[in-house]
Order: structure tokens, then C-alpha cells, then sequence
């Protein structure tokens, strides 16, 4: 009879081990990736651990995993742990612990001396998006006796473009990564606009970058930095964009000595260099190229308008002097943590008197009654079993996505 169970339970075991899609060591590959990414502000979601899997998978010609396999594979693994990430909005973000930052900053630090990564190959990289019919408001000189503000007639072509940029802390910008609206590259692109040879133009459907852009942008920032490069990686600082998230794009980073950095949520405005010192005065150059194609009397701008107007712009703005500015305000070159706390808006709040009546008031727990006595209780066991079941149906949902 023990001899029995022994087999049984040996059987069992076996058929165990071969019901999982991967082996011990790739599971052990996948959660080393997935703490790397997190030790660089790239938590992954479910959906990007399950493609992680796939990709494995498709190496050697294995069906996918599951919709669940994802979130058994953490269950499974001590190392790993689902949380919800925090969703606040700006002025929250302004008024963030300073920690925050500072603790960015050292580990910026920390992984400059980890790959000893030299100051020439700190890159920055951003995307910025364009309605290549619209102008900047500006201010203009009238006469004293007018009443009211002067109009400007712009083209109000609302076509949406992407410029991805790369910037370096030596003060030099790479060629531009163009992404425009349509399904074909049309010569006159090129034939009737003074872009140089190297800069990259690329279409998605409605001129927004997906993650297949956002691999090929990648590919065109190793492209134009690998040469220069005088260290053995090159540091990349960029934020939270979906695009950046993807397996394709770290996994290429990581074939090419790329290391990825990911700036803190909701910090642009303090931490983006492009944003601190280059895109405004871009957008407003381009503004002014604009109002200057009206004056010539256009009165629709294509695509082809737009390639010339941005790049007189990109020429007027993306200069050394520039860009070492986006850096210094941003704190990095030199490392100057202190100079973005200072911008923080640190203040004490003082809690409504709706917030302290709630902050009074003891949290009250609900709790099954174990013998419901009366209709009162009865109702009360049923709503909870209601709740429950919501909260059931909404945690299916989540760990479906």
C-alpha cells in the first residue's frame, strides 16, 4: 500500500514539473529581469511578465502561457509581489516628500559609478508632440487707443507629429526621430524639404508613437551615438512612456549596452531636461516659422511646410549653450540634487474640517455576524456576501488585464 502512494505521488510530481511552460532557469531569468527593471523605475505589469514568457516561448516553437500565468508565476515566487501603483496629479506631485527626488538622484549616481559611465555618454530622451497647423500665442505691439486682443489667423491644420529627441550632457542633440500621420513615405518629403539625410522619419496611423516606433527610435539613437561612445555603456534617462516598457525595447537595450534610467512619476517639469531647457523655446520657434509661412501667404501647411519650418526651428533652438542649460537646471551636470528640491513646494496643509471629523472618527470594521438574530442582521450578512462577490469580480478583472 505505501509502495502504492509512493508511485502515485512520484507520478503526480512528475506530471507536475512537466505542466509548466518553463524551466527553472528561465523562470529565474524572467525574475531577475523583472527586479533589474524595477531597481530602475520600470515596474512591468502582468501583461508585460506574460510577454516576457511568450518570447521564450516562441524561441523554441512552444504555445503562449495562460491568461493567469502571469499572476500564479508571482504567487509562485517569493522574490515578487503585485502592488498598485499610486495615480496622483500634479500639484500632489509639486508637493511630493523631497526624498523622492533626492533618493533619484543617488541612484543616478550610484549606477554612473557602477558602469562608469562617463559625463559624455549621459543621454537624454524625450518625445514632444506638434498640431503642425497651430501657432504659440505671443505678445505683439498695437496702438494705445485699440480695445481688446489682436487676432493671429493660423492654418489650423491639427495633424498630429512626434518628434523624439535625444540630447547629450556634453551639450550636442542628436539628428531628430520623426513620427508623422499615414501609411507611406512620400517622396516629396524629402525631395521638397531641407532635412538632412540622416534625420529619421517614421508613420503610425494617427502620428503617436506605439511600441513599434518606439523600438525603431530606440535603433536610431544607438545608430547615431555607438561610435561616439567612450565608455562600455551609455546611460539613457527617459520617463514612464508605454513605449519605453516594452520586452523589444529593454531587450535591445540590453544587447547594446544601453542602460535605462526612468525618471520618478509626474517629475518632468523638474527632472526633463529636454522639457527644462529645450522643447518650450522649440515649440515657440516653430510658432514663429509658421506665422512666417502665413505671411507668404500659405494658408494650409503639409507636411512638407512642417518640415521646413521645424527645421529652422530645431537649428534656432537645439544649441550646445541650450542644452547644457536643460542639464544644470535639471541638477544632473554637475550633480546638484539640491537646486531641483529647492523648486519643490513643500508646505504644511491644513486638514478641512471635513478631513479632521473623518481623521476623528473610529474605522469601523465590518464583520459577518456569526448567528444573524434578525432581518436587520440578515440584510446586513447578504450585503456583505454582495460586496464581496463585487470585490471577487473586480480582482478577476484586474489580473485579466
Amino acid at each position: 500500500m505505501a509502495r502504492s502512494f509512493a508511485l502515485w505521488l512520484n507520478g503526480l510530481c512528475n506530471r507536475y514539473t512537466k505542466s509548466r511552460k518553463l524551466s527553472d532557469l528561465e523562470e529565474q531569468a524572467i525574475i531577475r529581469f523583472i527586479l533589474d527593471l524595477d531597481s530602475r523605475g520600470f515596474p512591468p505589469r502582468l501583461r508585460g511578465i506574460e510577454e516576457m514568457a511568450n518570447r521564450l516561448l516562441a524561441d523554441r516553437d512552444a504555445p503562449s502561457v495562460g491568461k493567469r500565468w502571469a499572476s500564479n508565476f508571482v504567487k509562485r515566487h517569493k522574490e515578487l509581489k503585485t502592488r498598485y501603483f499610486r495615480k496622483y496629479d500634479y500639484q500632489r506631485a509639486k508637493c511630493e516628500d523631497p526624498t523622492v527626488i533626492r533618493n533619484w538622484f543617488r541612484l543616478v549616481e550610484n549606477i554612473i559609478a557602477k558602469y562608469g559611465i562617463r559625463l559624455d555618454d549621459i543621454y537624454n530622451f524625450n518625445e514632444t508632440g506638434f498640431m503642425i497647423g497651430m501657432i504659440a500665442s505671443g505678445m505683439v505691439v498695437t496702438g494705445a487707443e485699440r480695445r481688446g486682443r489682436p487676432k493671429s489667423v493660423q492654418p489650423g491644420n491639427r495633424e498630429w507629429v512626434t518628434a523624439i529627441q535625444a540630447i547629450n550632457a556634453e551639450g550636442w542633440a542628436i539628428q531628430p526621430f520623426i513620427v508623422v500621420a499615414g501609411q507611406y513615405h512620400l517622396a516629396n518629403w524629402y525631395r521638397e524639404s531641407n532635412l538632412p539625410g540622416d534625420w529619421a522619419i517614421a508613420t503610425t496611423q494617427n502620428g503617436w508613437i506605439d511600441n513599434e516606433a518606439g523600438l525603431e527610435s530606440l535603433k536610431h539613437f544607438d545608430r547615431c551615438t555607438a561610435k561616439r561612445s567612450n565608455s562600455r555603456y551609455r546611460l539613457l534617462i527617459l520617463d514612464g512612456h508605454e513605449s519605453h516598457h516594452s520586452v523589444e525595447f529593454e531587450e535591445y537595450c540590453n544587447e547594446n549596452k544601453i542602460i535605462t534610467l526612468c525618471m520618478p512619476p509626474h517629475s518632468s517639469h523638474l527632472l526633463q531636461r529636454l522639457d527644462v531647457g529645450c522643447f518650450g523655446l522649440l515649440k515657440k520657434a516653430y510658432g514663429r516659422e509658421i506665422e512666417r509661412l502665413i505671411r507668404c501667404s500659405i494658408t494650409y501647411v503639409s507636411k512638407t511646410e512642417f518640415f521646413l519650418a521645424f527645421y529652422a526651428a530645431f537649428q534656432a533652438t537645439m544649441t550646445e549653450a541650450n542644452i547644457k542649460a536643460g542639464f544644470r537646471g535639471a541638477g544632473l551636470v554637475p550633480l546638484n540634487p539640491e537646486s531641483v528640491v529647492s523648486k519643490l513646494d513643500v508646505q504644511a496643509r491644513t486638514p478641512t474640517p471635513f478631513e479632521r471629523r473623518r481623521l476623528a472618527t473610529p474605522t469601523l470594521g465590518f464583520q459577518r455576524p456569526q448567528r444573524p438574530s434578525s432581518r436587520l442582521n440578515l440584510s446586513l450578512n447578504t450585503s456583505i456576501d454582495e460586496l464581496e462577490d463585487t470585490k471577487v469580480a473586480l480582482q478577476s478583472q484586474f489580473w485579466k488585464r
